[in-house]
């Protein structure tokens, strides 16, 4: 048995689109909870290669999302939470993985895996990783196709070559694009076709060779920006070359370009969890197809699809075959068949509502997070979480004051020169121009509501004098 270690390289950069409105820009949909109301996406594709035969992971995501992804990697961190400064797909971002691997002496396999996709039985596929292994160790690249359970015109497909001698992996004799229903049918039916799963096993260095050879601007800009740096916990590239850096796959820049391509066919139960149809899927129904979910009321209702944040009632009457999806700012109802026109829903949103694309409620900083509970004219509400240990910059409104309700644990303030502890049911106001802090040095966490008035109550209203991440100035 092989005993090779195998690095996992996650990559998070996705935006998830087809999601809206619960996956933003700010809040893709691998920070989500999906499926379990308990752990995101990529907290269970953590858990799936937290076996004996893997080394601690390098995750890559983009550098808007590294306080999501540093809190949810908290419990399993990973080797590395390597940053982009600009999303440019998987081919640039799985070639800054290999170049960080290499320059920390790791030159085994790597497993390659979006963060965002649902494996309900990872283990088939470690059974037999060991021909992969092998395959990669001899210069190859590895790419794991999914056993088709039907004809799917959502994914693209592996058409499988001659058998490669002494293994259970195939040469790539030819990738397929997202196919229509009938050439998906015939897939199926002729066999020898599997879906492209988005997972890959190779070593950094042949996965650079190839690159070098079938994308050399790519590989070029990754190298120069391959120069890393520590940050508070994060590791970065010079972001210079990367702003030049062309936009590709791995699929597009290489695997459809090289011979050196095998595939492994893995009888896997998997969902890229692309769209509201792949979600419901996976969600299970009551005896009228409606998915199960504790806040929906159902009246002589088949066959509907409904998710709502923050525990709102959604009740339906009378209807058939919709997807109704509330979140705390939108809402969407659509037919369930109709779901493919998202994306062109979204570019008309974007030309009048472009915020409802991006923001989300909840935005992570690297002492916790706060929620948006309300908002209007000349005042918002928020709920503060302080984690254990951290502090907010010490710092400064011109426009807006601030009333700290203290709901659970204890706070540390400072409002100008004078020192406050505050515990559960305590509060205090601070003026505008008053500087101030507010920290938790406990082991719990804190949690603060705080009540902003003023004319300015956006993040530009905000002057900071010392802070522990080193975000100084306006």
């Amino acid at each position: 048995m092989n005993t090779t270690l195998i690095t996992p390289v996650i990559l998070a950069g996705g935006i998830g689109t087809r999601l809206w409105p619960l996956s933003r820009q700010a809040m893709p949909k691998q920070f989500l909870p999906l499926l379990d109301n308990k752990h995101s996406l990529l907290q269970s594709t953590l858990a799936r290669v937290s076996g004996k035969e893997f080394a601690k992971p390098i995750l890559v995501c983009n550098e808007q999302h590294r306080f999501i992804a540093a809190e949810q990697s908290a419990q399993a961190p990973p080797h590395a939470l390597l940053l982009e400064p600009q999303g440019k797909n998987t081919a640039p971002a799985i070639a800054l993985a290999a170049h960080y691997a290499l320059q920390q002496g790791i030159t085994g396999p790597i497993l390659v895996m979006p963060a965002d996709h649902h494996i309900s039985n990872f283990t088939e596929l470690t059974l037999k990783l060991n021909d992969a292994i092998e395959l990669a160790q001899q210069g190859m690249l590895v790419t794991f196709s999914i056993t088709p359970t039907q004809p799917h015109t959502g994914f693209g497909y592996i058409k499988q070559g001659s058998k490669i001698a002494g293994s259970n992996c195939y040469k790539v004799a030819e990738f397929k694009e997202k196919p229509s229903l009938a050439n998906a049918e015939h897939y199926l039916t002729q066999g020898g076709y599997s879906w492209n799963s988005g997972m890959f096993l190779f070593t950094p260095q042949a996965y650079l060779n190839e690159l070098e050879r079938f994308a050399p601007k790519i590989a070029h800009s990754v190298s120069e920006a391959a120069n890393f740096s520590d940050d508070l916990g994060f590791t970065r590239p010079v972001s210079e070359p990367l702003k030049t850096c062309p936009s590709d796959s791995i699929d597009y820049a290489i695997l459809e370009r090289s011979n050196n391509v095998a595939v492994l066919p893995v009888a896997l139960n998997w969902s890229d969890v692309g769209s509201f149809s792949a979600l419901a899927s996976l969600i299970k129904k009551d005896a009228h197809g409606n998915n199960e979910y504790d806040s929906h009321t159902a009246q002589n209702s088949t066959n509907n699809f409904v998710i709502s944040e923050n525990d709102h009632s959604v009740a339906t009457l009378g209807v058939s075959d919709l997807a109704i999806i509330h979140t705390h700012d939108a809402t969407l109802v659509a037919n369930k068949n109709k779901l493919d026109g998202l994306p062109l829903l979204l570019k008309q949103l974007a030309v009048s509502q472009s915020d409802k694309l991006n923001h989300h409620q909840v935005v992570y900083r690297p002492w916790g997070n706060y929620r948006t509970l309300v908002t209007g004219a000349g005042f918002k509400v928020k709920k503060i979480t302080v984690n254990s240990g951290a502090k907010l910059s010490t710092q400064r409104h011109q426009y807006r004051a601030e009333h700290w309700v203290v709901v659970s644990g204890i706070a540390d303030v400072r409002i100008d020169k004078q020192a406050l502890t505050l515990s559960h049911d305590q509060s205090c106001y601070i003026a505008a121009k008053q500087i101030h802090s507010l920290a938790n040095n406990q082991k719990e966490p804190l949690i603060v509501i705080e009540v902003q008035t003023g004319t300015v109550l956006d993040e530009s209203d905000i002057e900071r004098f010392d802070d522990k991440y080193g975000r100084l100035g306006i």
